[in-house]
């Protein structure tokens, strides 16, 4: 008889080391009906069934292997599955309480057992949910170090590698971008040239964080070398939900860096893995597909895919830049505020941070969107890389030009254009060179304006930004029209309802929506409305140039 039908625990072990899940399914489950009080084989059952995609059979497993375990009076096994139970009680169901609860029972059991392997994967894991679901950055740092120093205690490679890792997303979140990324570039090299006890499942943790530190410090070339080697593991490793996360921060740099085609691939291969297997992660690959339909100019698939995202964020940030497009730059800004009220790392703030400064432009309110860009370019300062400096540059200028400083707005828009050139960023290059010649055609500087104008549309349109390409293309035919289209014409004016000629003197006094609003006796999304009927009918691309108009109209 073949040695797999008389020990089918240890065949379905040596299945399972071989990566070969469905052959460790299939002796696993003649183990545990051979031997119900097995802890080992139910845990290894638990295992074939997780490397499956099979939520509720490996959650059966791990449970029945707690219990045996717990009744053999083995606190460290039975430790140790109570941290699996409680990183799937996230990553399957969402389920942060239930998570809550199985950590606190690992730490009970290993209350006597501080030098121990299972100790450092606690450590771990109550920094790595610390960062990625409360924003605890002190927490994720100081148990990173924790669970580093523990494995060069134990000689343990994966700890090491887990431990830096971890401390080095965590300082990038905070924007400690250079200590940061000499964390991960250690944990990288561990990866890289140490032999981890565990082959299947440290590896890619440690990837995935270098990968996701890398993406939110914009630095892309580091994370498509760090992507490319996670695919291999989950090729190798026959588990494409494992790396589904890192393949959804994958296309979103590869969204960032013009490749959109790859992109959808990515995104849409990830998000499909991530919610038939790991609904509780799925999220974030909504997040980054619903940003990139925004880019294609399909609002109706973003917002959709914004809400199935649930409480997220990002896609909260996401539904506000809707609503920004939309017109209602109060829901925008009120959105945003809501998001920066939640605990996040400062680097998890910049969207928010860019989203309420320019939603306050909209608004008129050049203190309340200075306050923001204040805060913003604090977050910034001194973790400079290129792709946070355009960021950064971008949002300044576009005040600049709102609030009547021409000459100010271009110079931040060209030093924005040549950053993202620069990180390779092409939508937001692209992006900078359409206000660019805004600002060109405000100083009457036409034929430079043309030039932008043209540039920035056929970068939208090798991209397939059609709806950007299209707003480009009109500014290039007519960059003069960018100023009031009536000057020195009264027959503009009478295009405007009494009303909004009543509106229009108020803006011209220098006040904000929500003080116009209080003088009329109206709701701020009444007055905005107006404020936005009136640049349309006037082509007016800035309240700068609604002031400079009305003047010219001896409205003021």
């Amino acid at each position: 008889m073949p040695v797999a039908e008389a020990n089918p625990r240890e065949a379905g072990e040596a299945a399972l080391a071989r990566a070969a899940w469905d052959e460790a399914r299939e002796h696993l489950e003649r183990a545990v009906a051979a031997e119900e009080d097995s802890a080992a084989a139910w845990e290894a059952l638990g295992w074939a069934a997780w490397w499956q995609g099979d939520t509720e059979r490996s959650f059966a497993g791990r449970e029945r292997a707690f219990r045996c375990y717990r009744q053999a009076g083995d606190s460290c096994s039975a430790a140790r599955v109570a941290i699996w139970l409680a990183n799937d009680a996230v990553d399957f169901r969402g389920e942060y309480a239930v998570a809550a609860g199985w950590l606190e029972r690992a730490k009970s059991l290993l209350s006597g057992h501080p030098n121990c392997a299972e100790q450092g994967w606690l450590l771990f894991f109550d920094g790595y949910h610390g960062l990625k679901l409360r924003g605890d950055v002190e927490l994720a740092i100081e148990r990173g170090r924790e669970v580093a120093a523990l494995g060069g205690e134990l000689g343990i490679v994966d700890l090491e590698a887990l431990g830096l890792a971890v401390e080095g997303d965590a300082l990038v979140t905070e924007g400690e971008i250079e200590d940061g990324m000499r964390r991960l570039d250690a944990a990288g090299a561990l990866a890289a040239g140490e032999d981890f006890e565990d082959q299947m499942i440290a590896p890619g943790l440690t990837q995935c964080l270098l990968i996701s530190a890398c993406e939110k410090a914009g630095d892309f070339g580091r994370v498509v070398q760090w992507c490319e080697a996670m695919r291999a593991i989950g090729e190798e490793l026959n588990g494409r939900h494992v790396v589904g996360v890192c393949r959804s921060a994958y296309g979103n740099v590869l969204t960032a860096r013009g490749e959109w085609p790859a992109a959808e691939t990515e995104l849409t291969d990830a998000l499909g893995a991530l919610e038939a297997t790991r609904p509780g992660l799925a999220p974030a690959g909504l997040v980054r597909l619903g940003e990139l339909r925004m880019r294609q100019g399909r609002p109706a698939e973003a917002r959709e895919l914004f809400e199935r995202a649930g409480t997220d964020p990002l896609a909260a940030t996401g539904l506000g830049a809707l609503a920004l497009a939309e017109g209602d730059a109060l829901e925008a800004a009120e959105i945003a505020e809501r998001v920066l009220r939640r605990p996040a790392g400062p680097l998890d703030r910049l969207p928010a941070l860019e989203l309420l400064a320019r939603a306050r432009r909209q608004l008129g309110e050049e203190a309340a969107a200075r306050a923001a860009l204040s805060r913003l370019e604090g977050i910034v300062a001194g973790r400079r890389t290129p792709y946070l400096s355009g960021r950064s540059r971008l949002i300044s200028g576009e005040l600049a030009r709102e609030f009547g400083q021409p000459e100010e707005a271009r110079r931040l828009l060209e030093d924005a254009v040549d950053l993202f050139a620069e990180s390779s960023a092409p939508y937001e290059a692209a992006l900078a060179r359409l206000g660019l010649a805004g600002v060109l055609a405000q100083l009457g500087r036409t034929d430079a304006a043309e030039r932008e104008a043209i540039a920035a549309r056929d970068s939208f349109a090798k991209l397939g930004a059609t709806a950007d390409a299209a707003r480009a293309e009109t500014l290039a035919r007519e960059p003069a029209q960018s100023e009031p289209a009536g000057a020195g014409d009264a027959a503009a004016l009478n295009e405007l309802t009494p009303r909004e000629q009543e509106v229009l003197k108020l803006v011209a006094q220098g006040m904000s929506d929500a003080a116009i609003a209080e003088q009329l006796v109206l709701s701020p999304h009444t007055v905005h409305r107006h404020v936005a009927n009136i640049r349309t009918k006037l082509r007016l691309p800035s309240r700068a140039a609604a002031v400079a108009y009305a003047a010219r109209e001896g409205l003021i």
